[in-house]
């Protein structure tokens, strides 16, 4: 690989290294997830309140029901079906709620320690320390992408081993003279 694309590629790299913005939006998406906890909530505790008043209504029309000969015991029936059909449709959109509610909250403990992870990470003295040899840093990055190099005995690499972590699977690819670089490239970045 010329010496050229090996710097440039180190330059693309370490620029792309910027987390200001990631972290901003992880901030904001800690804020919308705040803003919809909040509305979930306040829209969960009105349905509940409809629930409630529901199933009041359905003791009182209960209570009230007169006797199997009144003309009017097929619409009360017809009217305490209606009312049961509501409050199983007003429990089911609370459930749904709540479901949605702790998705959220996993997304957001998620990002959290993904936030803290990257903090963590002091991706600029790696950057530094391997641009003394740049074999050392490209290694780097693609073992981040999931590619391992293997050495054919003779100080060159002979096989390419790609851990997808879409599908969870493992692919060899001989590094040999067969293949052009675009080929490889490409097969690379398709099984990642």
């Amino acid at each position: 690989m010329p010496s050229d694309s090996v710097q440039s590629l180190l330059s693309s790299t370490i620029s792309n290294f910027q987390i200001t913005t990631d972290v901003q939006a992880i901030s904001r998406i800690g804020d919308h997830i705040r803003i919809l906890k909040s509305a979930r909530d306040l829209e969960r505790d009105q349905m509940l309140d409809i629930l409630r008043s529901l199933s009041r209504r359905l003791e009182l029309a209960k209570t009230a029901a007169t006797a199997p000969s009144s003309p009017t015991r097929r619409s009360h029936t017809e009217k305490i079906l209606e009312l049961d059909r509501t409050k199983f449709s007003l429990a089911k959109t609370i459930n749904e709620l709540e479901s949605a509610y702790h998705a959220s909250e996993s997304t957001l403990t998620r990002l959290n320690e993904e936030l803290e992870r990257v903090k963590n990470e002091d991706v600029i003295a790696d950057a530094s320390g391997a641009q003394q040899d740049p074999t050392i840093l490209l290694l780097k990055i693609y073992r981040s992408l999931g590619i391992s190099l293997e050495d054919d005995g003779r100080g060159e690499y002979g096989k390419a081993i790609v851990r997808s972590r879409q599908n969870n699977d493992i692919r060899v690819l001989s590094l040999d003279q067969t293949y052009s670089n675009f080929f490889i490239a490409n097969y690379l970045w398709d099984m990642m």
